[in-house]
């Protein structure tokens, strides 16, 4: 091999690990975006009345879901996705008027037994141990 080749190995080096670390930072300023942009929704979506009376945690869920869904001005609402076990057999009861989505699923998730986690483009509800 020619010897000149090796003298050009580390400034290769350093150009590949420029680009990888540009492709990293990018992905991750598009995931903290997506996460954002669910954690705006969550406080300029108001919810003009929650009217749940004992349903299971998947039916809150998706009546919530559809309100989001029918008072977000961008008619996108935000999706939810249960991971674990999934408890049918305990009911919620939630009435509220005037309520923003966030403090919706706060009270949700206190009534259910869940945890809330916001994740890149959805939230993500997971049993309480």
């Amino acid at each position: 091999m020619n010897p000149h080749n090796y003298r050009r190995f580390p400034a290769l080096m350093f150009i590949l690990l420029v680009l990888s670390a540009f492709f990293v930072s990018t992905a991750s300023q598009a995931e903290e975006s997506a996460s954002s942009a669910i954690k705006k929704k969550l406080h300029t979506i108001v919810l003009p009345q929650v009217n749940l009376q004992r349903v299971s945690f998947p039916e809150a869920l998706e009546s919530i879901r559809k309100l989001a869904r029918a008072h977000d001005p961008e008619k996108t609402g935000v999706n939810f996705m249960i991971k674990g076990k999934v408890e049918t057999d305990q009911t919620i009861t939630l009435v509220r008027s005037n309520i923003s989505l966030g403090d919706a699923l706060d009270a949700l998730v206190a009534l259910s037994g869940y945890s809330m986690k916001i994740d890149k483009q959805s939230i993500v509800f997971l049993r309480a141990e």
